[in-house]
């Protein structure tokens, strides 16, 4: 006999069709499918047959008062029984011992709004029909990112006014060379804008003629929104310090101002030392014509702006470690020309007492290009453990008498 467990899948329940039309809802196809319409060249989703197993006629023997039951209980939860929801079509059909019975043939959602019944979306549906008509009326080009994105696009009703005006201002005045705050879009903050960057990078992709789009800057990150669309935004700041006061203007010797800046500023120095720790930077003894650089967090990489650095002789001062090794082979990449300084394999000898453990996190194991062959051996050494467990020099450690040695013979 079978279990009566075998026999829930052989009807299939009102409530399996619901949790059917949520998956599907989910996929955001019914709303695409309602948007494309008639333009699409692919088979119509509506109606959409729902798939379910038919009881065999053993099953129809064996327990026929429950399986009567069940389509009794799909029949009075139909569409034909409540006006709309998922719709059944029954066949005829002639059983040895039973006489005649009526057994589910095809179920399906009819239209959209059919299934919006089922899972429970019939307000979602008539907003969506009412944001469609909102962007065909005022820009209709948006009606491709509805189809593309219809569940984001309807978590996203409310913006759609002040994301119409924005794109409406953007494609007046393209590039507009501004700050967010000074575009003065009614019922438009800047805040709107920054919180809104990435649906906002959907719709003007869309809007925008290509000549507006700098498609070289690709996501968010380091005002990747503001330097895609042509907005003014806050300048990365880097701190440069005189170690030779003479050459410090207007007696400024230490100062920190927007990267362009400095660029322009490009002096002529007799060198420049680069140094990660910012104590260290700001305790380099005085040195005649020598310029440092706080390269601390990613500055590093902001030096590559600073095109003048490339005509000066360039030290690099990190920690004795890998990651440090990491830090001097990418500043190599940027200017190969960058001499390191105290980060030798005499200098971290001479501080084994001051050793301590890197993190494992920030451990670097791969390869690193442009050291030269002391470099290299060492940084193989510290990567393998050779030397120890982790071995590690912090460049805070190191005495300050060889940091001022060091300094002082560079202008010989």
């Amino acid at each position: 006999m079978p279990r009566r467990a075998d026999f829930k899948d052989s009807v299939i329940s009102p409530q399996d069709i619901r949790d059917r039309a949520r998956k599907l809802w989910a996929t955001g196809q019914p709303l695409r499918a309602a948007v494309i319409g008639a333009e699409s060249e692919s088979q119509p989703l509506f109606p959409y047959s729902i798939p379910f197993r038919k009881p065999t006629a053993q099953e129809w023997l064996d327990r026929f008062a429950e399986l009567r039951a069940a389509v009794a209980a799909l029949d009075a939860e139909s569409k034909a029984s409540l006006g709309a929801g998922y719709s059944v079509t029954f066949r005829g059909a002639a059983h040895q011992k039973l006489g005649r019975l009526r057994i589910p043939e095809r179920i399906t959602f009819e239209s959209i709004e059919d299934l919006a019944v089922c899972a429970g979306e019939s307000d979602e549906v008539r907003r969506f029909f009412k944001l469609a008509e909102t962007l065909q009326s005022r820009e209709p080009r948006m009606i491709r990112w509805l189809a593309e994105r219809p569940l984001a696009a309807l978590a996203s009703e409310n913006l759609v006014p002040r994301l119409l005006d924005i794109a409406a201002h953007f494609q007046s005045y393209p590039r507009p060379n501004r700050f967010a705050r000074e575009l003065g879009i009614p019922g438009v903050d800047s805040k709107f804008i920054e919180d809104n960057r990435t649906v906002l990078t959907e719709w003007l992709d869309c809007l925008l003629p290509a000549e507006a789009i700098d498609a070289t800057v690709r996501g968010l990150q380091d005002h990747g929104f503001e330097r895609r669309y042509g907005l003014r935004f806050e300048d990365p700041q880097i701190r440069f310090r005189w170690l030779d006061p003479s050459r410090a203007p207007g007696g400024i010797s230490d100062a920190t101002i927007p990267l362009p800046q400095l660029a322009a500023y490009a002096p002529a120095c007799g060198h420049v030392i680069v140094t990660e720790n910012k104590i260290n930077f700001l305790a380099l003894p005085q040195s005649p014509d020598v310029l440092a650089i706080f390269g601390g967090g990613y500055a590093i990489d902001l030096l590559r702006a600073l095109p003048w650095i490339a005509n000066q002789p360039l030290h690099y001062w990190g920690d004795l470690d890998t990651h440090g090794f990491a830090i001097l082979s990418r500043l190599r990449g940027y200017f190969p020309h960058t001499r390191s300084f105290l980060m030798d394999r005499d200098t971290l000898v001479a501080h084994r007492d001051l050793w301590t453990e890197e993190l494992s996190g920030t451990r670097v194991l791969r390869d690193l290009p442009t050291l030269d062959p002391h470099e290299q051996a060492l940084y193989d050494d510290l990567r393998n453990d050779r030397l120890g467990d982790r071995v590690r020099l912090e460049q805070e450690r190191v005495k300050y008498q060889l940091v001022q040695k060091v300094v002082l013979a560079l202008h010989r």
